[in-house]
């Protein structure tokens, strides 16, 4: 459970090896650290999917824009040079 882990962590239990999104308010207010410099691409990632047979309503446009922007600005926030399309 990664968010066992992170908690833990921040509770002086250990260390942790996670993401750094999810680690990201705990490092940007002090709670942890990142003693190490290194920092590994997962590969993984997230699919955004809608049906090519029906027409997208204005909501799934306007959502599809948003979680781009979204994404992108997350991204851009650290560092990643990884794409958002």
């Amino acid at each position: 459970d990664p968010m066992l882990c992170l908690e833990s962590a921040i509770a002086g239990h250990g260390v942790m090896l996670g993401w750094q999104l999810l680690a990201a308010d705990a490092l940007a207010d002090g709670r942890l650290v990142a003693p190490f410099g290194v920092r590994a691409q997962s590969g993984l990632g997230y699919w955004l999917v809608t049906s090519a047979a029906k027409t997208e309503s204005r909501k799934v446009r306007d959502f599809k824009i948003w979680i781009r922007e979204e994404t992108a600005a997350t991204m851009a926030q650290f560092g990643s040079h990884t794409s958002a399309n």
